[in-house]
């Protein structure tokens, strides 16, 4: 009985996990490190767990990425950019770490990325940082997310190898 239990529960919480659905808002300043270039940008963003994320940008109208499992788009001034991630290593990892902070798996992909992870907690805000991935790994030299109580992200900061440094402010 107790095992069955145990089972059930597993079940229920897998489900509740699967079930996360997020809806927001966000800012982003990017940044172009080679072109000395900063940019604002708005839109929204939805997630429905595990693998589908919709962000959609209404400053620069009409451009967005999605995620559904492995296929990854991305809509930059009108040209659409279709990728497989199990067929293209570096959208891989940026479709795995994008998921894996959002979901609250920190830990999952810093141990994924052999990333150094250092956790901070100040009031109502958790500070999580991955730091010390190489390009051989990952896209990212540096992964920072805020949470706040409820587990949501509400600050995130993406700095890649290929100097382009993005922050972004979530709204819920």
């Amino acid at each position: 009985m107790k095992r069955i239990l145990t089972i059930v529960l597993m079940m229920l919480l897998g489900l509740a996990a699967g079930a996360q659905d997020l809806h927001c808002t966000f800012t982003q300043n990017k940044t172009i490190r080679a072109l000395n270039k900063e940019t604002f940008r708005k839109g929204s963003i939805h997630f429905n767990a595990p693998e589908h994320f919709e962000m959609i940008w209404s400053v620069p109208k009409g451009e967005y990425l999605t995620i559904n499992g492995n296929e990854v788009k991305r809509c930059i001034k009108g040209a659409v950019l279709k990728f497989d991630a199990n067929k293209n290593a570096r959208v891989r990892n940026m479709r795995d770490i994008l998921l894996d902070c959002i979901t609250g798996e920190y830990e999952k992909a810093a141990r994924d990325y052999k990333a150094t992870l250092t956790v901070e907690e100040k009031g109502d805000i958790k500070t999580v940082a991955l730091n010390g991935m190489t390009k051989d790994n990952s896209s990212f030299s540096l992964v920072v997310v805020d949470y706040n109580k409820k587990g949501l992200p509400v600050r995130m900061i993406l700095d890649e190898f290929i100097g382009i440094y993005s922050e972004y402010f979530f709204t819920y």
